[in-house]
């Protein structure tokens, strides 16, 4: 299956295509049934650019703790084409996830458009060399998400794959200090092409609404 680049609008750029790495039918029919009994809240998804400030503190962060990685046990989402290769590495300091997810709490409220809460706040995940993430949805309490691009090193773009409420599918270009709001209970994405570079680091920070406190 082939998605062409798109320029971090939807639209899609003519200069380079990507193939999405085959998704095993149990997980495709998971995600089905998933998003079948998700509600959606018409928001969809949306890039936005991070406030400078915020963004250096995280890059301080991920640049003090750079030695600290450990390799990452993986679910049924992530994999690579890479055999001697470590899909993904990760580095969680709860302390500063804490904080970042209620520094990122009024941008995405302002986006969902009602009172939310924290779900989680994950990562950082620094993605390997040939790594992929199947496309996916996310389980009950992530109802509205935010992946945020830390840094990367890469020879060529690793878009974030995200379908629409009709199943449009969009190819996202990330870059460092940038992130997307979207769905991510709803709407399937992933990065379900080989990673074409040294690496990718990214957090990721979810809500649902406070109504359900």
């Amino acid at each position: 299956m082939e998605h062409r680049q798109s320029d971090g609008h939807g639209r899609a750029a003519k200069s380079m295509l990507v193939r999405e790495m085959e998704r095993p039918e149990a997980l495709r029919e998971k995600c089905a049934r998933m998003q079948a009994e998700a509600k959606y809240y018409g928001r969809g998804f949306r890039k936005e650019r991070l406030d400078p400030r915020l963004y250096e503190r995280i890059v301080a962060h991920f640049q003090a703790n750079v030695a600290r990685f450990r390799t990452e046990n993986v679910g049924e989402e992530i994999g690579s084409v890479a055999r001697q290769t470590i899909p993904s590495l990760v580095f969680e300091d709860a302390v500063f996830n804490a904080q970042l997810a209620q520094d990122l709490k009024p941008v995405a409220e302002a986006w969902a458009g009602i009172p939310l809460q924290t779900s989680a706040c994950y990562g950082i995940r620094c993605y390997q060399r040939g790594a992929y993430l199947h496309t996916h949805v996310d389980r009950t309490s992530l109802v509205f998400s935010i992946t945020l691009c830390v840094d990367r090193a890469l020879d060529s773009p690793w878009p974030l794959h995200i379908e629409d409420v009709d199943g449009n599918a969009s190819q996202l270009v990330i870059e460092p200090g940038e992130f997307v709001f979207y769905e991510g209970m709803r709407l399937a994405h992933g990065r379900p092409y080989p990673l074409d570079g040294e690496f990718y680091a990214g957090i990721f920070a979810h809500y649902q609404p406070a109504e359900v406190a």
